[in-house]
């Protein structure tokens, strides 16, 4: 295996750090609605010198079981990734619970607008 690392130094950089990987993550919702709010105020405060947008601006951001939701077209999508999660021991049964609640109760979009294809790769215009 390390012969075939030579061929990509950087992976081999990277998997020589040994850092500890971050699992995905519940954000409650007032936290989620937090981080939405300072990344708008980024796009909108006009009174900043226009400054190209960082492209790496989310590195090392986790995306929380909220963003998976927002990408989501249908409830059954969203039910699958909650499922998933739980499964996996991401979420606890509570917040699975208040999840699926949320999704039945306030329908789908109630987590936010939906988010597209390349949404961490482009900038808010």
């Amino acid at each position: 295996m390390k012969k075939e690392l030579e061929e990509y130094p950087n992976l081999k950089k990277e998997l020589q750090k040994e850092e500890k990987v971050i699992p995905l993550h519940y954000v409650d919702e007032e936290e989620a609605k937090k981080i939405e709010e300072e990344i708008e105020k980024e796009s909108e405060d006009t009174s900043k010198p226009e400054i190209p947008v960082d492209p790496f601006r989310f590195a090392g951001y986790n995306p929380t079981v909220i963003d998976f939701i927002r990408r989501c077209d249908t409830e059954d999508q969203a039910k699958e990734i909650i499922e998933f999660l739980e499964k996996k021991g991401d979420l606890t049964s509570e917040d699975s619970a208040k999840l699926y609640d949320q999704l039945q109760n306030e329908g789908l979009r109630s987590f936010g607008e939906k988010k597209g294809s390349g949404y961490y790769f482009h900038s808010e215009d």
